[in-house]
């Protein structure tokens, strides 16, 4: 693809999951300078699983964590392939 965006030479664009992460990203305390101190913690999942799915295990892992929820983000990769 060009900078641009547009297909070059008329070929379609395939995407081909391969792996999908949850990330949930937690409050772990305050810095010394007062702002807030983060810490991400990445959990695999599979590509296929709805977004619903990935939600409901993030939320489920809350519970084995010691500090407060800040989000919970997907993180997906995939291959870009021209037919």
């Amino acid at each position: 693809m060009g900078q641009s965006g547009r297909r070059q030479n008329g070929m379609a664009i395939v995407k081909v999951p391969q792996n999908s992460t949850i990330a949930i990203k937690l409050q772990k305390g305050i810095t010394s300078a007062g702002s807030p101190a983060y810490v991400t913690r990445n959990y695999p999942g599979k590509p296929s699983a709805t977004d619903q799915d990935l939600f409901d295990v993030a939320v489920a892992l809350m519970g084995l964590q010691a500090y407060p929820l800040v989000d919970i983000a997907r993180v997906d990769n995939a291959y870009l392939l021209s037919e």
